[in-house]
C-alpha cells in the first residue's frame, strides 16, 4: 500500500518486505506503508524478537545462558501450528531475517505495524520468558501481558485472553499479573524503562498487540526441567492462547 509515497527504508523480502520512514524522533509512531494481506482469514502475527547472545537483545538468562531466542522460537512455532489449524493466516517475522541489530529491530517493528495498518482482524502475540531480577519497570517479574501505553487499549480483548489463560496458571501454581502497561519511565528508545516500540508502533493501528511473559525463565526450567521441555509443559497454555485468539477472531 501507499505506493504513491517515497519511503527512506525498504527491507525484507517477499511477504516480509517493509517500507518505512524513521528519523529517531517520535519513535513510538510508525510512518510505514500499509501491508495488505490478500486473505479472508484472520491474521496472526507471531514475532521472534530475540538475538544471539552476542547481539543486542539476548533475553533472560538461566544458569549463565541466555534463552530468549530459544524460547521465543519454541513459542512461535507452537502457536503458529495451532493457529494455522484454527483457520488463521499466520505471519512469523523474526529479528534474524531483518538483522540482529538496531536497523533490524526498526524493520521488524515497522513490518508488524504495517500489517496492522493494512488489514482488519489482526492479532499480534509474542510469548516470551521473563528475567527474574526485579527493577523499577518490572517490580514483580513473572507471568504478565504487556500492552500499549501510548494508544487506546482494548480491555475486552485483554480480558478475553486472560480468561482463557487463567486455568493454566492455576494448574501450575504460578501467579499471573495479567494485562499491564510497561514503559513511560524513560524517553530513550530501547530502554527497558521506555515504552516498548514493538507494541506501541503496531498498536497505533490496532490495539490487539501483546508481549506475554509466560513465566520467569527460571520458573520454566524449574517446572519443566529445561527450556526445551518447556514446550510440553506450556502446551496447555499454547492451546489456551490459540483458542482465545480463534474465538476472538471469529466472534462475529
Amino acid at each position: 500500500m501507499n505506493s504513491d509515497r517515497a519511503f527512506t527504508f525498504e527491507t525484507g523480502s517477499g511477504l516480509y518486505q517493509v517500507r518505512f520512514n524513521y528519523t529517531g524522533k517520535n519513535w513510538t509512531h510508525a510512518d510505514v506503508a500499509g501491508i495488505r494481506i490478500h486473505t479472508e482469514k484472520p491474521i496472526a502475527v507471531l514475532p521472534m524478537q530475540y538475538t544471539d547472545p552476542s547481539a543486542m537483545q539476548p533475553g533472560a538468562m538461566v544458569d549463565g545462558r541466555h534463552i530468549g531466542k530459544e524460547w521465543n522460537t519454541i513459542t512461535q512455532r507452537a502457536l503458529a501450528s495451532r493457529l494455522e489449524a484454527r483457520g488463521f493466516f499466520v505471519l512469523t517475522p523474526t529479528i534474524t531475517q531483518y538483522g540482529e541489530d538496531l536497523p533490524g529491530f526498526q524493520a521488524l517493528e515497522h513490518f508488524i505495524a504495517g500489517v496492522h495498518k493494512g488489514n482488519t482482524n489482526v492479532q499480534t502475540v509474542l510469548l516470551t520468558a521473563d528475567a527474574h531480577i526485579p527493577n523499577a519497570q518490572n517490580p514483580i517479574p513473572g507471568a504478565q501481558m504487556l500492552v500499549t501505553g501510548t494508544n487506546e487499549r482494548n480491555p475486552e480483548w485483554e480480558a478475553h485472553l486472560q480468561r482463557y489463560m487463567a486455568p493454566f496458571y492455576e494448574a501450575v501454581k504460578l501467579g499471573n499479573r495479567g494485562a499491564r502497561v510497561r514503559g513511560g519511565l524513560s524517553d530513550e528508545e530501547g530502554s527497558s524503562a521506555a515504552w516498548h516500540p514493538l507494541i506501541e508502533r503496531a498498536a497505533e493501528y490496532g490495539p490487539e498487540v501483546t508481549i506475554i511473559e509466560v513465566a520467569r525463565a527460571i520458573d520454566i526450567v524449574d517446572k519443566a526441567g529445561s527450556i526445551q521441555q518447556g514446550e510440553a509443559w506450556a502446551s496447555p497454555l499454547f492451546d489456551a492462547v490459540a483458542d482465545a485468539m480463534q474465538t476472538w477472531a471469529f466472534r462475529d
